[in-house]
């Protein structure tokens, strides 16, 4: 049985979960070409997305030295499985990679560019903030507050508010119109094998039990903290209209270049 601080959450931010599953992105995503200029923005939050589970591993499990045991083994367990996932998962040739690279390498294959992204990360390497790095790189405006707010959450140092935005606020809806546009490619005679591998491990990976135990994680970490749960549902709300402005963003500059060309 959920938590009914939990359903209260899901109730409120269903109806930008029903924006989200509606919004006129998918529409626009029509070919290959559109897929390539599309994962030029979300890399940005493919990236991103690794700075929050890093956030929950360091606040969840034990990463210093000396060790002491985490307070939630299970929520434990379940952060690391993620962090083994997706920041060492085998790609598609058997060779350990994290997603985000394996991203980059199915943006290649798709002719996308990945000039913006790795520069920002390189600029980030070189000891920069997100916020310089975004400044810089960020390829519009929709990116940018995307990811600020991301780091806004990160830096607010409540692991409950970064739970909530991993949680609530990274429910990708996207796939199934990937898997169509790349069948239908296919049948031109046109391989993205890279690209399709990747799908199949995202669904495979964000599936099965994880969502009920990132619903345990919240209701852990606030307990009876009336305080932590507006907080925590606060940032659920943000996170989703975020998301939906990013999707907005994208598929303006899909419209923008379609009426140019």
């Amino acid at each position: 049985m959920k938590h009914p601080r939990i359903e209260r959450i899901e109730h409120r931010i269903e109806p930008l979960r029903k924006a989200l599953a509606q919004h006129p992105l998918y529409n626009r995503l029509q070919t290959i070409e559109d897929v390539a200029l599309f994962t030029e923005q979300h890399v940005f939050a493919v990236w991103d997305f690794m700075s929050l589970l890093k956030s929950l591993q360091q606040s969840l499990s034990c990463v210093s030295v000396p060790w002491v045991p985490a307070p939630h083994p299970q929520i434990t367990r379940f952060i690391n499985e993620i962090v083994w996932g997706e920041e060492s998962d085998l790609d598609v040739h058997g060779v350990p990679n994290s997603h985000y690279v394996m991203y980059l390498e199915a943006m290649k294959e798709l002719g996308a560019s990945t000039r913006e992204i790795e520069n920002f990360v390189t600029q980030i390497a070189a000891g920069a903030s997100a916020q310089e790095a975004l400044d810089t790189y960020a390829p519009n405006e929709a990116v940018r507050d995307f990811v600020s707010y991301t780091f806004s959450v990160i830096h607010s140092g409540k692991p409950h508010c970064v739970a909530s935005a991993f949680t609530f606020g990274r429910e990708d809806l996207l796939p199934e119109v990937f898997i169509q546009i790349l069948e239908e490619s296919k049948n031109q005679g046109r391989h993205f094998v890279r690209f399709n591998y990747y799908l199949e491990r995202h669904i495979e990976v964000d599936g099965g039990e994880h969502g009920p135990i990132a619903l345990e994680m919240i209701a852990a970490l606030c307990g009876d903290d009336e305080v932590k749960w507006k907080e925590a549902e606060e940032v659920a709300v943000r996170a989703l209209e975020v998301r939906l402005a990013l999707w907005t963003g994208i598929a303006e500059h899909l419209q923008m270049r379609n009426v140019v060309l």
